[in-house]
């Protein structure tokens, strides 16, 4: 297993924890993280990123504030992708899977980029 197969992996196992949420393990050895009946995002250790989806002003503040990067190759969805290279990066996708999570939930998220220091 690569580096970033055990990365993309240690997110898998985290995601897995959480209430109602599924990872389904591909033939590729991806997955597809799923709340309920809804897709949360996707794990793809082969190139070691994660993918998500979020609603359109959403992908343009996380993509604006630099939390992540638009996916390929269609920079005009609603996709955005973050390289996971490091713990860091494990922890910064995470992040974006619980923005995620609590958007499916309905919750108002832990923290927003605009909210004051």
């Amino acid at each position: 297993m690569s580096h970033r197969d055990a990365l993309v992996d240690e997110i898998a196992n985290e995601l897995d924890t959480w209430p109602g949420v599924r990872v389904e393990r591909l033939p590729d050895g991806g997955g597809v993280v799923s709340y309920e009946q809804q897709e949360l995002g996707r794990l793809d250790p082969q190139r070691g990123l994660v993918e998500l989806r979020f609603s359109h002003p959403e992908h343009e503040a996380l993509i604006e504030h630099g939390e992540a990067e638009p996916a390929e190759p269609s920079p005009a969805s609603d996709v955005v992708s973050h390289d996971v290279n490091g713990p860091s990066d494990v922890t910064a996708a995470l992040e974006l899977f619980d923005r995620r999570y609590r958007e499916l939930r309905g919750e108002d998220p832990v923290y927003s980029s605009e909210d004051p220091a």
